[in-house]
């Protein structure tokens, strides 16, 4: 199994409640996994303890066969390989779209580092716009550079944080289709949350439903409120 997530709880300082309850899953390499819930249901909490923002009070994260977190082992966020697509792209505005990609590229070579910008930025379809600034691009163009520069460092896993609730209804539908393309064509192991499930219909290998801080997969072994959804062929 290419992760594995096991028992992770956690609590938000002075909170009574747990945030994340016990919390289980497994993903295959290359699979798209989508945690559809309501605001409050932990879903963007799970993402921040699998980047190592936020450290679980107990439970364990493996990711190809390497402990992320767990009683003795705490992985720091920029050792583990992860990349992430905000809510709000979270694109430097004073950057280019090529410097706002290689920014993450640290320890390439000049010219490696210049070869995998153009490589992402044809992977998205963006080449054009290499040397434009973010506010000079649309919400759906700003997504596709988000993802680049989350990918071209090329990610053991890939996070994205309700990515489509900057985007007016028509261009979701579009950007829904080109976001599944583009993760598939690279093989990415890729996590979303997201609160709209037709976005996790459209995009997901495997629905994951959250509540309570908790999901329940039928083939894992713990015993969790919630419930897991496969995804459906219409």
């Amino acid at each position: 199994m290419y992760i594995q997530i096991k028992d992770i709880c956690f609590s938000y300082r002075n909170s009574k409640e747990k945030t994340v309850d016990k919390f289980c899953l497994d993903i295959d390499q290359g699979e798209i996994i989508s945690i559809l819930g309501e605001s409050g249901s932990g879903k963007s909490t799970v993402l921040r303890l699998l980047s190592g923002l936020e450290t679980p009070s107990s439970g364990s994260i493996m990711i190809n066969g390497k402990v992320m977190t767990d009683d003795r082992t705490f992985v720091l966020p920029e050792k583990r390989g992860i990349g992430m697509v905000f809510q709000d792209y979270a694109l430097f505005p004073h950057m280019t779209v090529a410097d706002n990609i290689s920014f993450g590229l640290k320890g390439y070579a000049r010219a490696k580092k210049k070869q995998r910008v153009d490589e992402v930025l044809e992977l998205v379809n963006m080449q054009k716009f290499k040397k434009r600034y973010p506010h000079e691009l649309s919400g759906g163009q700003q997504q596709r550079i988000a993802l680049a520069r989350a990918l071209a460092p090329e990610p053991s896993l890939l996070l994205l944080d309700e990515p489509f609730s900057n985007l007016d209804a028509d261009l979701q539908i579009k950007i829904r289709e080109e976001l599944k393309q583009i993760i598939k064509k690279t093989g990415t192991t890729s996590i979303f949350v997201t609160h709209d499930r037709e976005d996790s219909r459209a995009i997901a290998d495997r629905i994951i439903t959250m509540r309570d801080g908790a999901a329940h997969d039928w083939d894992s072994i713990c015993t969790v409120r919630g419930e897991f959804e496969p995804l459906s062929v219409e």
